[in-house]
């Protein structure tokens, strides 16, 4: 003779909760309870220490890329700009932590800025060798045996009129 083995689904009673929306709680209830676990009012504790437990153990585990992940070309803005819109496509698909997404752009923020910084301090030094060769030019042809970078400025002296 064989013996049947009752399935879990037909055997089991659901949850007694009724939503806020007006249907009832779709899951099997506890063995012992009319309802189920996140519903189970003698279950609050054993929810909590679930939750704490659950956020615990996804905060341990690091978020990293696979260590085959090519490394990209960072060296001009539409490099760092190509770079977010991958990461945020990404992130879209579900296929990258959202944790690697916030320091990919909070870095690319840092880059793309000391990018900039960089480029003006480079036309800077730029345009004061230009002031300086040309200032040396025109001290030349004036007589003048001064450098360009010993002017003073000086505030006139009170009282006068410049």
């Amino acid at each position: 003779m064989k013996h049947r083995k009752k399935s879990l689904a037909s055997s089991a009673t659901r949850c007694v909760c009724v939503k806020s929306d007006g249907t009832r709680c779709d899951a099997n209830a506890r063995r012992g309870s009319t309802y189920c676990f996140f519903h189970d009012p003698e279950s609050t504790s054993d929810r909590e220490a679930a939750r704490k437990k659950g956020g615990r153990e996804r905060s341990r585990k690091a978020a990293v890329l696979p260590a085959d992940t090519p490394d990209r070309a960072l060296t001009t803005a539409s490099d760092v700009t190509a770079l977010l819109a991958e990461t945020i496509n990404k992130v879209r698909r579900g296929e990258l932590d959202t944790r690697i997404s916030n320091a990919v752009g909070y870095l690319a923020s840092i880059l793309l800025n000391a990018k900039e910084r960089d480029e003006l301090e480079q036309r800077l030094e730029r345009l004061e060798a230009i002031v300086i060769a040309q200032g040396s030019t025109a001290s030349s042809q004036a007589g003048l045996d001064c450098e360009a970078e010993s002017f003073e400025f000086v505030a006139p002296e009170q009282g006068t009129q410049a």
